[in-house]
């Protein structure tokens, strides 16, 4: 069993250390993160497992509607993922004489339903899998999950393991939500930019590749290329979203934290007790909305959050620089007229010394229910479970999900790299829908007075989270 200081040494072992090569200038490309080239002869192995017989007993994992590409394939169809996932719950069957029971939900975020499974004392699933949602945090300050660090046989220093889970959401040395290979949906839903490169060609932009390779790739870069992007195409001398070429656009309910959070932006963070406190009204928050104040200027780019789609529309015929997506964007190259390639979002400044890429609180996580009756035996399960998903799910993941292979060029593979080994979790409820979200949408408003309407609120919750967290 490993604690915290193990997932965050794994946390520094991911955090990308960058070498610049010697010689000519086209040597001066730097390594990216090796998060894809890791699946190739791995050596990890459920054969060096501890050995469990299982009894033909079942295991069950409820998860989110739409979660399920990753976990549940009932035969072999010819489909690579579906085959990879059927082949994967075939070993763990067969390794631990079990059955698996892998059921979806009939809804999207079921959190109620989870709640009434464990107020019931229903012991049918011992794991869930649901989005990181404001729901699922509160019924971890409710008590109905257990902390991970009570299951025996994980290694959370293994690469199949997203231990920026633990850094980001868990707080006093518990760790009551995970994430990783055992469901790859959860790094579908990271944020980053595509940018069109014939745009970027016309108007002798460099692509931003080398930037990101340096660790100089920041707000202020991003925002001098976003400047050069507007152009009034239909003449009338008119804002037009519908018609005018723009520089960067997204869905304002996903991409304002993702600027956010590129940038450093984060609203709770550890005192030195490891407890969690708020980190909003400060210096850094408001010089973060004042460059994206600068971003947002509604002429270059702008924040949609009334009709969505319109980013994708003017990006797909070619009226804009950049628009904001997840890594499974670069499914875009396959049948575009032209290339679009992918970057991270920019950091604040080259001080700030890391890429945050946002993984969306649709993001599939994994939470183990205080009615599991094979505590014991559940995280070696799991362990499993991560193992069999890292060998054989994630290069398939790789080609066909994120269509490395299609990408326009090998940058845009490093990219996907960048981003998800870059990926940063945020604690739901301070800022997302309804509450910083609606501070965008009412174009900048005072920060000020938007925090002090909060503060009593958010206040509350901190003082809840720190006496659970420390208990």
């Amino acid at each position: 069993m490993k604690k915290i200081a193990l997932l965050l040494a794994l946390v520094l072992m991911l955090t990308p250390v960058l070498v610049a090569c010697g010689g000519s200038e086209d040597d001066t490309k730097k390594e990216a993160p090796s998060v894809s080239e890791e699946v190739v002869d791995t050596g990890y192995s459920i054969d060096n497992l501890r050995e469990l017989d299982f009894g033909k007993q079942t295991f069950g994992i409820f998860t989110d509607k739409g979660a399920v590409t990753y976990l549940i394939s009932e035969e072999e169809t010819g489909d690579l993922v579906g085959d990879a996932v059927f082949q994967r719950n075939l070993a763990i069957e067969e390794k631990f004489n079990l059955e698996l029971n892998i059921v979806e939900a009939e809804v999207n975020q079921p959190c109620a339903e989870i709640r009434n499974f464990i107020m019931a004392d229903d012991k049918t699933y011992q794991a869930f899998n649901n989005v990181q949602h404001n729901a699922m945090p509160s019924m971890i300050l409710e008590g109905y999950f257990v902390d991970w660090n009570e299951l025996e046989d994980l290694d959370y220093e293994q690469p199949y393991w997203n231990s920026r889970v633990a850094r980001d959401i868990n707080f006093g040395g518990k760790v009551y939500t995970m994430g990783g290979d055992l469901n790859l949906g959860t790094y579908n839903n990271t944020n980053c930019i595509l940018f069109n490169q014939a745009l970027f060609d016309d108007l002798g932009i460099d692509y931003p590749y080398q930037d990101v390779y340096d660790y100089t790739w920041t707000i202020d870069k991003m925002i001098e290329i976003v400047k050069q992007g507007y152009a009034d195409l239909d003449g009338n001398t008119e804002v037009n979203h519908d018609t005018d070429r723009f520089g960067f656009n997204g869905w304002g309910w996903e991409m304002n934290t993702a600027v956010y959070i590129g940038m450093g932006g984060k609203p709770v963070i550890n005192d030195e007790d490891n407890m969690p406190v708020l980190n909003l009204n400060t210096e850094r928050t408001v010089k973060i909305i004042d460059k994206m104040i600068e971003l947002f200027d509604n002429k270059n780019a702008w924040s949609e959050m009334s009709k969505y789609g319109t980013h994708n529309t003017a990006f797909g015929e070619g009226r804009m620089l950049m628009k904001d997506t997840f890594v499974t964007g670069m499914s875009f190259n396959r049948e575009s007229d032209f290339k679009a390639g992918l970057i991270p979002y920019p950091m604040f400044d080259e001080e700030q010394g890391e890429y945050n890429s946002r993984a969306a609180n649709i993001a599939h996580l994994f939470y183990i229910p205080t009615t599991n009756h094979v505590l014991q035996d559940t995280g070696l399960i799991l362990e499993a479970m991560s193992i069999e998903s890292y060998n054989t799910i994630r290069p398939t993941y790789y080609d066909i999900t994120l269509n490395v292979k299609e990408a326009p060029d090998t940058e845009s593979i490093d990219m996907v790299d960048f981003v998800l080994a870059s990926s940063s979790y945020m604690y739901e409820g301070f800022i997302g829908a309804g509450t910083f979200d609606n501070f965008f949408k009412a174009q900048f408003n005072s920060f000020a007075s938007w925090y002090a309407g909060n503060e009593g609120a958010f206040k509350k919750t901190i003082l809840k989270m720190q006496d659970f967290y420390g208990a």
